[in-house]
């Protein structure tokens, strides 16, 4: 929400009441997972949303989702119309937060480049159906031209 802190939005995405110093302090972990340093994410709490970059943003917005310990997260079509430099600054956080959380990270994207350097296994669709499964390169190797095109 754009009138709230960055530690606003994070303890309200749990939905449940915390001690300020409790809150904080979970609210910084997350962050960390979401690819903050842990000076960075003290320093962000305070904040609102206008006040952080386009990058910045998009990892509080992961961490928003970290912070409820899902088991699964799925991320449909993370980098969207992001700029370059938040794509890789996007993609950091995410791998990040795999390592740091031990989860499955289901992600639909149409962004080969995006796909290849985050997932390390893929369901190849066309036509609404999954017509291969494997590890990513395997897997990209049978993309038709066209499908190359596109998706470049």
């Amino acid at each position: 929400f754009p009138h709230r802190t960055v530690l606003d939005n994070l303890t309200d995405a749990i939905g449940l009441e915390f001690p300020k110093e409790l809150a904080m302090r979970k609210a910084v972990i997350t962050l960390k997972m979401a690819g903050f340093t842990d000076e960075k994410s003290k320093e962000i709490l305070d904040r609102m949303p206008g006040h952080l970059s386009e990058g910045e943003r998009h990892r509080v917005a992961l961490a928003q989702v970290l912070i409820r310990e899902p088991r699964i997260v799925i991320l449909d079509e993370p980098t969207g119309t992001m700029d370059p430099i938040t794509k890789v600054d996007v993609k950091h956080s995410i791998m990040h937060s795999r390592e740091e959380m031990d989860e499955t990270f289901i992600v639909v994207s149409h962004d080969m480049d995006f796909v290849r350097d985050t997932c390390d296994r893929i369901a190849l669709m066309r036509g609404g159906r999954i017509i291969e499964i494997g590890k990513t390169e395997e897997v990209l190797t049978h993309l038709t031209e066209e499908e190359r095109k596109v998706m470049s």
